[in-house]
């Protein structure tokens, strides 16, 4: 099988079923890709949604208790039986029907595959084209750190995987994978569509929790520098580019007087 396409859930319901069928309107024979649907114990009847899709029998869905996006894009992972895996959040979906052929044609072994995707801002919509530099590039000043923006090699992520309840959990996850490519390559046209709905980890109030949540993901880049000395500049330009110091500051401010007033930081 060539691809494991996960899919973490939580209380997106109203999504699911364009997000699915982005998946299964795929030209790829349907032998070549699973999906893995990770729901995090939902309220909402995200589950009654995705069920309808079980007749497909490359649908696997799991149930989590609360463990973040994070935590259960582990379980996807420990559960996927492909050579690559695909995170597609379950707001998300796929650009169009035959992309996914395309980067299976495009696979050479490559440990990733660079994704490129339109993101639609409360109805805004942006083509995002990754520029294409070299890894040390890539670690140092990319913006694109989601996990949604690379397809990666099952055996390049090994044993690496995302902490779970934790906000932007995988700036640490993707850039320690980074950190191990020896070969990598792009696909030119848009994968996905990325959707900026409103309750979104990345549209929700910034919280002085989620501000420690941000400030724990960059400290923890630290460890690469050790664990990866040919990428050490690049990683401390990363933690330099990121205001490390400058958000400890304002957690700091936060914590002494209780006023959330720092959002642009964070």
């Amino acid at each position: 099988m060539k691809f494991s396409i996960v899919m973490p859930n939580y209380n997106k319901a109203e999504y699911i079923e364009e997000s699915l069928s982005s998946i299964y309107n795929q030209t790829l024979d349907k032998s070549e890709y699973e999906i893995i649907f990770i729901d995090d114990s939902s309220t909402d009847n995200s589950l009654e949604i995705a069920n309808k899709f079980l007749n497909n029998n490359n649908l696997t869905i799991l149930q989590t208790d609360r463990k973040g996006a994070g935590g259960a894009r582990n379980i996807g992972i420990d559960n996927s039986k492909g050579e690559y895996i695909v995170f597609l959040d379950s707001d998300d979906f796929l650009a169009n029907n035959t992309i996914l052929e395309k980067l299976s044609s495009q696979i050479n072994g490559e440990d990733i595959i660079f994704l490129n995707f339109i993101k639609d801002k409360f109805g805004e919509i942006t083509t995002i084209i990754d520029e294409k530099t070299d890894i040390y590039q890539k670690i140092a000043h990319t913006k694109w750190l989601g996990c949604p923006t690379k397809c990666f090699k099952r055996s390049l992520i090994g044993d690496t995987r995302f902490v779970e309840n934790r906000r932007y959990e995988d700036v640490s996850f993707t850039l320690t994978n980074l950190c191990k490519v020896k070969s990598y390559t792009y696909l030119d046209e848009p994968f996905f569509v990325y959707r900026k709905v409103q309750n979104s980890n990345t549209t929700s109030e910034i919280s002085g929790i989620a501000m420690t949540d941000v400030f724990l993901e960059i400290s923890s880049l630290y460890y690469l520098c050790f664990k990866y000395p040919e990428y050490k500049d690049a990683v401390i330009t990363r933690i330099k580019r990121d205001r490390l110091h400058t958000r400890l500051d304002i957690l700091d401010k936060l914590v002494d007087t209780g006023e959330n007033t720092f959002n642009e930081y964070f």
